[in-house]
């Protein structure tokens, strides 16, 4: 499930990924778009994330198909997980809320989708696991991934506030003015950061071209 996640976080659709980068020049470009023609400019932002080791997850994860699996699930359905959770007492991850939570008929329909995928997966989640997000590796076979050095982060259920998640993704954001985009899209472009070289695609490469001729 994560694998299609990111075919069509690829093709626009909205999903609960967020791409990010392990470059940060690569961020920086995508801040300085110069946003619609005929809009009103803007200024850009590079947001940095702070990864604790024990959200770094791979693609093949059980934690990662969890999270993914989600998305089979109806509004109604993940409504009801956000409501399982205020009926556990004490410690949430303690083995009798844990058996709790998964004896529960919207986690055991959870279990049958992520069972799809990987037959050996024992129907054991711990509730946390499922409102705390994880960076995630991706498979390197998408072209584009390699080309901007992407990985993504990886949503669940929005936590209640009053729930401590532990481990948490802090961020720190990076303002870059409206005023300079173009200045610093020019120096990208200097060091080989550009939409050819980010979008690997050809339609991507000929319209390049075809903007350089244009600006002649």
């Amino acid at each position: 499930m994560f694998d299609r996640l990111v075919r069509m976080q690829h093709f626009g659709l909205p999903t609960r990924l967020l791409d990010v980068s392990r470059n940060a020049l690569v961020a920086l470009y995508f801040a300085t778009a110069p946003g619609p023609v005929g809009g009103t400019p803007s200024d850009g932002k590079v947001t940095a994330f702070e990864i604790q080791q024990e959200r770094v997850k791979y693609y093949d994860s059980d934690s990662v198909s969890c999270l993914a699996n989600l998305a089979n699930m109806t509004s109604e359905e993940k409504a009801d997980i956000y409501q399982l959770w205020g009926t556990l007492k004490g410690d949430i991850s303690d083995d009798r809320n844990i058996k709790k939570f998964n004896e529960n008929g919207v986690i055991k329909r959870l279990h049958q989708f992520i069972k799809a995928e990987k037959p050996y997966f024992l129907p054991i989640i711990n509730p946390i696991d499922l409102f705390k997000p994880y960076y995630v590796h991706p498979k390197m076979s998408n072209r584009r991934i390699l080309a901007q050095s992407g990985a993504f982060i990886l949503y669940g259920i929005n936590a209640p506030k009053k729930i401590y998640i532990p481990n948490p993704i802090n961020e720190t954001r990076f303002i870059v003015p409206k005023d300079e985009k173009s200045t610093i899209r020019k120096e990208l472009e200097n060091i080989g950061i550009n939409e050819s070289t980010l979008f690997p695609e050809i339609d991507k490469a000929a319209a390049r071209i075809k903007n350089q001729y244009k600006k002649k």
